[in-house]
């Protein structure tokens, strides 16, 4: 069973409506950061993002993942997935999925479909990913390799059954204690969860600065740089 009441999506009108204050911060590079943090750079994370990632975030992002990584228990460590992402990617991404709900549900209107289109594909223009200030990621051991988290990363509610929702409420015991460990981590460092995506979390984006109640958000997007699909 799932509860969604009360979930806030990123179509919501305040999430476009909350003003951005470019703070300026720099980005910085993910690779080599901790022993305990790590990035997933395998051929198949490549394949599944579409493209080869740099896994940069702005310097503040770094600092708290640091921090969120010194909250995990010994044996646990943090893998990311994916950072940044060039807001042209975003759009397509958007854009592909939207075309889709839309092609599977003949006569639903187009805000309706945009609604079910970000509960698992950002807007591109509220998306944390192309600010630096959004991270994919899950939980491993000391040795990299990942821990049940309930459902594989970058499942949509269809294919995970709806155990993408970070409360999902069928989960195994092993897989609510993994996810306690980490959420608990990455909310002391400061990090929101996108509850429609157990594995996604920001600091400093649109989505942070409503939930935080922050007057405004201090990252905006950044400029794309060139990348390559996988």
């Amino acid at each position: 069973m799932l509860v969604t009441t009360n979930l806030l999506s990123l179509s919501d009108p305040q999430i476009a409506a909350m003003p951005t204050v470019e703070c300026g911060e720099q980005l910085v590079s993910l690779v080599g950061l901790h022993p305990r943090l790590s990035i997933d750079d395998s051929a198949e994370n490549f394949a599944c993002l579409g493209y080869t990632p740099t896994f940069s975030v702005r310097e503040t992002v770094a600092h708290r993942l640091v921090d969120a990584v010194s909250n995990l228990p010994e044996g646990y460590s943090l893998l990311i997935k994916e950072s940044l992402r060039p807001t042209s990617l975003q759009k397509f991404y958007f854009e592909r999925r939207l075309k889709r709900i839309l092609a599977e549900n003949p006569g639903m209107n187009e805000g309706d479909a945009v609604g079910l289109t970000a509960q698992f594909v950002a807007p591109p223009w509220v998306a944390g990913h192309p600010s630096g200030g959004a991270i994919d990621l899950t939980l491993s051991d000391c040795n990299g390799a990942e821990l049940d988290l309930g459902c594989a990363y970058d499942e949509d509610e269809a294919t995970s059954s709806g155990a993408c929702f970070s409360q999902f409420a069928g989960l195994n015991p092993i897989a609510r204690a993994h996810r306690a460990t980490m959420f608990a981590a990455l909310e002391r460092a400061g990090f929101v969860n996108y509850p429609f995506e157990w594995w996604h979390w920001s600091y400093g984006d649109r989505y942070w600065a409503v939930v935080k109640q922050q007057p405004h958000a201090v990252y905006g997007q950044v400029a794309d740089a060139e990348t390559s699909t996988a």
